[in-house]
């Protein structure tokens, strides 16, 4: 019996960050051995009007958004050996690269995003590149095109005192081992009457890691100043050559609060330079590995 390869979905809306996530697709494609299937979503025809010179619109103008798909495929995978599909949707973008990533069973979605929205109805609703991450069950990679990377070196691992943060355990020693990347677990101390507690979670954690067969590090941050958990991340990342930022993200809707007071994941995908993976905890896949915890 053959075992499927797995899949990568790339949401494509031709704008110059999603098409630098298709170029960061194809490295994890190789690595993964994966099949990488690219999807359109028309959800307003404006901008697609302009791109093709057209005043076709709806179903007339799906033809011509997959014939610019084909194309993008054949451009950029030709030499690479890796297998494209190709698919256009019509509705809310964040919606059907869930539903899509749900139909062909994607083992990771790779967008791009530009970073945190401007305008305050957008602020309210959130990017598509958030709410897919909150809405799908694989791993989202977000894709900012500022620092790309070329593989996989290093993987950050940020750790704070929650117990969801462990369970990106699993998928970090996944991806270590899939490039032979090593990982750093990092936190940030917000308090001395924290530190103790901390320590003892970095240790158990990055002594897992280590009895797992990955090289691991871990270092407690202490910032000079109160400037965000997420800027010091984002600090010790890019001192410490960062790949990969993998955070943790609960599955379904935000509450109303977060799109008017934004979170830290929010944070991390809308300024992180480097790409960043949100992972769902998935209590069946994963949840042998939470036992010695």
């Amino acid at each position: 019996m053959s075992i499927e390869s797995p899949k990568i979905l790339v949401p494509v809306g031709f704008s110059e960050q999603s098409i630098l996530a298709l170029g960061q697709a194809i490295i994890f494609a190789k690595a993964m051995k994966a099949s990488i299937t690219l999807l359109t979503v028309m959800e307003g025809n404006g901008f697609l009007k302009k791109l093709f010179n057209t005043d076709k619109s709806g179903e007339d103008l799906k033809p011509l958004v997959k014939a610019k798909l084909k194309e993008l495929a054949e451009k950029h995978g030709t030499g690479t050996g890796l297998d494209f599909q190709v698919m256009v949707s019509q509705g809310l973008v964040y919606e059907e690269v869930a539903r899509v990533s749900e139909i062909i069973d994607a083992d990771l979605v790779i967008m791009g995003t530009n970073g945190k929205p401007q305008n305050l109805r957008k602020r309210f609703i959130g990017s598509n590149a958030y709410r897919v991450a909150t809405l799908v069950q694989p791993p989202v990679i977000t894709v900012k095109g500022i620092r790309n990377i070329e593989g996989i070196k290093t993987i950050i691992f940020p750790l704070v005192l929650d117990r969801r943060s462990k369970e990106k355990v699993g998928p970090a020693l996944h991806y270590a081992r899939l490039f032979g990347a090593d990982i750093k677990v990092v936190s940030v101390q917000e308090s001395e009457e924290k530190v103790p507690v901390l320590k003892a979670h970095m240790k158990q954690v990055s002594k897992f890691i280590n009895d797992h067969g990955i090289n691991c590090t871990a270092e407690l941050v202490k910032p000079e100043e109160k400037s965000g958990v997420v800027r010091n991340m984002l600090e010790y990342a890019y001192e410490h050559k960062g790949d990969l930022m993998i955070i943790t993200e609960e599955a379904g809707e935000r509450d109303l609060s977060d799109y008017i007071l934004g979170n830290d994941v929010q944070a991390m995908v809308y300024h992180s330079e480097i790409p960043v993976m949100c992972i769902t905890p998935s209590k069946v896949k994963w949840e042998a590995m939470w036992e010695s915890f």
